[in-house]
Parts: structure tokens; sequence; C-alpha cells
């Protein structure tokens, strides 16, 4: 029995489900940069056959200050991944140089600034309520 044929026809068959091959995405920040938010990154398993050619894609990916990406941690406890197989679809990775990994809360970059913005906004805004100031100007009609 063959495959059915893409719609359009074209000539082209559809592969079976379990031959297609697997994509994975994963969430990837920079070793030791507490402002990069990070980038997602596609491993497609045809285009990316080895863990050095991933490597080299994530070095262009998140453009990397430090150079070639040679590992990649976990970000919570900087465990080296060595392999794709290693690599769990949506989660995320520290990628880093030669350097060794650099502890960061980086499951939160991004986040704390943000909170600290608005928490200060608030204290802005309460103490101006209370002095009676809240910044508007009232314009009589």
């Amino acid at each position: 029995m063959q495959p059915t044929l893409a719609a359009g026809g074209g000539g082209r068959s559809l592969a079976p489900l379990a031959q297609q091959p697997a994509v994975k995405a994963v969430h990837v920040y920079r070793n030791g940069d507490p402002y990069y938010r990070g980038r997602r990154m596609l491993i497609h398993e045809k285009r990316v056959g080895t863990f050095e050619v991933f490597l080299k894609d994530v070095t262009g990916g998140v453009q990397a200050p430090f150079g070639a990406v040679r590992n990649l941690y976990t970000p919570r406890n900087g465990h080296r991944v060595t392999s794709l197989d290693d690599l769990q679809p949506g989660e995320c990775y520290v990628a880093g140089g030669r350097e060794s990994f650099k502890k960061l809360d980086y499951l939160h970059i991004g986040e704390n600034k943000r909170k600290t913005v608005d928490l200060l906004s608030q204290v802005s805004f309460l103490s101006a309520i209370s002095t009676g100031h809240t910044g508007e100007t009232c314009q009589a009609i």
C-alpha cells in the first residue's frame, strides 16, 4: 500500500508519521548575561544532524559576545548538556563559551526588572495621592 499524495498533487507522497523528522523547540540564554531574554531555537533532526552543528547554530542565534558556543547548560543547576538527545522540547538552556557556568536566575530574566519598575510606579503614585499631587493638571472649561 502506497502513502497518500499531498494535497494539490505535485507527485510528492507523504511519509508515514513515524518517519517524520523530529523538531524540538528550546529557549537559549547567554551565559552570564542578566539582560538577554533568550532566543527560541528550533532543532530540526534533518538539518541539525549533530550536537556540534546545533552549537554552531546557537552561536549565530544568540549572537554570543564570547565567541563560539562550546557548552550548553541547564539553567537551574548548570549541568552540562552533551548531546541532542539530552535536549528536551520546550525546555530552557544556557549557551556558554569556554568559561564555566555563571549562576543567574535565567528563567526570570526580564521579569525582575518589570516588577521593580511596577513597584516604583505604585509607590510614587501612592505617595502622590497621599500628598494630593497626582501629577495631573486640571483644565478649567
